[in-house]
């Protein structure tokens, strides 16, 4: 009796080993094959790099792809993603808490309107800079008020804000009882021209 049982768990045994072996030749081969994809062109393409300017190229990428990049953007800076092939730019900001700031502040067609946006962390718009039905707004820039620079009624702030903002270290924009927060590093990509329209 105990020699057939002896027989059942060597048997079981060398067959479980065998899985394993055969699991671990499985994955390694796996990973090769991932390798050479990826040396030959024909692995997935990883989400676009944004380079030590804050600048991006999206021509290539797909919308996957660009979400990815989003989700993974470093915070407090701003980065300028330029996409030729579909000729659209534009200029974001992603704070701490997941929040983005789009600045159109010099359109790449100089009659549409400069403006700008905030979107929570799910893409969605919390504040438009030209929507009549979200309250007063009111910029700080390093604790200084610009009120609304983009405000139709007094276009003549705008320039002085955007003169501020090219040495500011934090912008705050307030309302509806709530402040948003973000660093302005990479402020010199303030002034590339922009995709402008809402």
């Amino acid at each position: 009796m105990n020699s057939k049982l002896n027989i059942l768990i060597l048997s079981t045994v060398v067959v479980c080993s065998g899985c394993q072996t055969a699991k671990n030749l499985s994955n390694g081969v796996s990973k090769t094959t991932d390798k050479v994809k990826s040396l030959v062109g024909l692995g997935e393409t990883p989400p676009p790099e944004i380079d030590q300017q804050g600048v991006v190229d999206a021509s290539k990428a797909t919308l996957e792809k660009l979400e990815q990049m989003t989700l993974n953007m470093p915070t407090g800076q701003w980065v300028y993603i330029e996409n030729d092939l579909q000729g659209i730019y534009t200029l974001q900001n992603k704070s701490t808490d997941g929040h983005m700031l789009y600045f159109r502040l010099n359109c790449k067609i100089p009659s549409q309107q400069a403006g700008f946006s905030i979107q929570d962390q799910d893409g969605k718009d919390l504040i438009k800079a030209h929507d009549p039905k979200i309250g007063q707004i009111q910029f700080l820039i390093d604790n200084k008020n610009y009120g609304n620079p983009f405000t139709l009624v007094d276009a003549k702030k705008l320039p002085s804000f955007k003169k501020a903002l090219e040495k500011a270290k934090t912008i705050k924009i307030f309302n509806n009882s709530k402040l948003y927060t973000f660093e302005n590093a990479h402020s010199e990509l303030l002034n590339k021209p922009v995709t402008c329209r809402e």
